[in-house]
């Protein structure tokens, strides 16, 4: 049981602080985000579903289980996209390697059916 609180625990982190970075990056860093050719408001609304998702995987509930496996997914398979059809930044590796920790956290404690 230590253990699955241990990678919820490393699942709500890592989304809560991948939904602020991406929050701070659409209120702080337009530009930079219209050079990777990404809108703002986009990631502003990723960065709030995120820190939702995070939320709810720190109370427990088996349904953010399920998004925080889901929602990066759909992120990460864009920005995988983006890399190899638009535009390669090599920027955008740990942001998608973070997700991809998310989603096996996430797939984790699906398949180990935690009561909650």
């Amino acid at each position: 049981m230590e253990a699955i609180r241990g990678i919820r625990f490393l699942a709500a982190s890592l989304m809560t602080l991948l939904g602020i970075i991406y929050l701070t990056l659409a209120a702080f860093f337009g530009p930079f985000l219209e050079t990777m050719e990404i809108e703002m408001a986009l990631v502003a609304l990723v960065g709030l579903v995120y820190v939702a998702i995070g939320i709810g995987l720190f109370v427990g509930k088996r349904l953010f289980n399920y998004l925080g496996a889901v929602v990066p997914l759909i992120w990460a398979s864009m920005g995988i996209i983006h890399y190899i059809a638009v535009k390669p930044d090599p920027i955008e590796f740990p942001f998608i390697a973070t997700e991809i920790i998310v989603i096996l956290c996430c797939c984790y404690l699906i398949l180990h059916k935690t009561s909650s």
